[in-house]
């Protein structure tokens, strides 16, 4: 196994066993980042590891828990699985980072956030879908 599948199989492992209210990539950063340091790093090579670590666990948390996701296993082929994410993510301002927080404890405006984004995304597709087909039925025509 190469190294970023180390460090991949880690995120996923910590991530999944998590029984934080709220997770984050900075908080899954720096949760595997302490399990393979062993010794002091100089400062300078310890934010650059984190931060990377930073981008890798935004991209694990997105494709685990956003709702926009394809790979989001709530998703099995092209079909809703009937199965809810264990976490959704919150309301943030622009600029902020990502949280995704336990299904069970979100509030009644958190849930009708993830709703909305989750009809909206479904509605672009929808228009997508709606347009492809329209061109290939213009084609067909011609």
């Amino acid at each position: 196994m190469s190294l970023h599948e180390d460090i991949n199989v880690e995120m996923h492992r910590i991530a999944d066993n998590s029984s934080a209210e709220i997770i984050t990539p900075n908080s899954l950063a720096l949760a595997v980042h302490r399990q393979f340091v062993n010794d002091h790093l100089e400062p300078h090579i310890e934010y650059a590891s984190i931060e990377h670590f930073k981008h890798l666990a935004r991209k694990v948390l997105s494709c685990k828990h956003d709702t926009e996701s394809d790979e989001n296993e709530v998703y099995q082929g092209e079909l809703f699985s009937g199965v809810l994410q264990v976490r959704y993510p919150i309301p943030r301002k622009r600029g902020e980072e990502p949280a995704y927080k336990l299904r069970e404890l979100l509030n009644h405006e958190e849930i009708h956030w993830n709703v909305a984004i989750l009809r909206k995304s479904a509605e672009a597709r929808l228009q997508h879908a709606d347009a492809l087909e329209a061109w290939a039925q213009s084609r067909e025509a011609a």
